[in-house]
């Protein structure tokens, strides 16, 4: 995908019109929380100790099931109730996880029963990378990156990643960087996770996120209300909001090509 000076000027306009006539937008604050893919029912405890074990955290407990948790954000598991299809034509396509060894993590993952899609090679943004299918269908790049560690990024692959990128810089905020992505997809970080967006190819059919084996991605904001606004001006609709006690409320929608979204705030003080 060559994405073009002229592409890039216009979403810069666009990005700064939205800054400056879109009531409630809060740009730049839009912090990644967390992955959630859905595994067989009964089996969740397992999922979460491969991932603990291959890709690193620290094992917790949170909502519907246990995660990893890093210092940026956490993967969870939940229960996929008999509906999750194959994440491979999702329009979320994987999760990047920075590791301190991939040819060594890639090995421990092939002992372990994962699939290596692509073996260890020089990336686009690190200087080590391969593609593993976990053995339930969770789909992860491993990277090589010292500074961004952790939760290094999602990458999505859309039927217009213009369009994407613009959609993402206007509801969420994100800074964008245009070298990043060497021309081959679009890069928007969020406080220390990237969000990379990919033009998927005219015979690369992607299907929404929800009840896939990579169900959804989740951000914090500081508004639920002010967000609800700018999503609804972006043509989006929340199917979905609720309480989450001790914490925030929570909100779920779905946007362009159907990612799925779920969305909370700073819980009261």
């Amino acid at each position: 995908m060559k994405i073009s000076f002229w592409s890039q000027f216009v979403r810069l306009i666009s990005v700064i019109t939205a800054l400056a006539f879109t009531p409630g937008l809060v740009l730049s604050q839009s912090v990644f929380t967390h992955a959630h893919l859905r595994v067989p029912e009964g089996q969740q405890e397992e999922v979460a100790a491969w991932y603990n074990e291959v890709l690193g955290g620290e094992l917790d407990e949170i909502g519907p099931g246990p995660v990893i948790r890093h210092h940026n954000g956490f993967v969870g598991t939940m229960a996929n109730d008999g509906m999750a299809g194959d994440g491979a034509d999702s329009v979320l396509d994987h999760v990047g996880i920075a590791v301190p060894d991939v040819r060594a993590t890639v090995e421990l993952a092939r002992e372990l029963g994962g699939e290596i899609r692509t073996e260890p090679q020089e990336g686009v943004t690190a200087s080590l990378i391969s593609h593993i299918t976990d053995p339930w269908g969770g789909r992860f790049e491993l990277l090589q990156d010292p500074v961004y560690t952790g939760i290094n990024h999602v990458h999505l692959f859309a039927s217009d990643a213009d369009a994407m990128s613009d959609w993402f810089l206007r509801v969420f905020g994100g800074t964008y960087d245009e070298e990043r992505g060497r021309s081959q997809f679009h890069t928007i970080l969020y406080d220390n996770v990237w969000v990379h967006i990919t033009q998927a190819a005219d015979d690369d059919q992607r299907t929404p996120s929800r009840y896939s084996a990579m169900d959804h991605i989740g951000f914090r904001v500081p508004s639920l209300d002010d967000f609800r606004e700018s999503l609804r001006e972006s043509g989006y609709e929340p199917y979905l909001e609720r309480p989450n006690p001790p914490g925030a409320d929570l909100m779920f929608f779905e946007g362009p090509d159907g990612l799925h979204v779920e969305m909370t705030e700073p819980a009261p003080r």
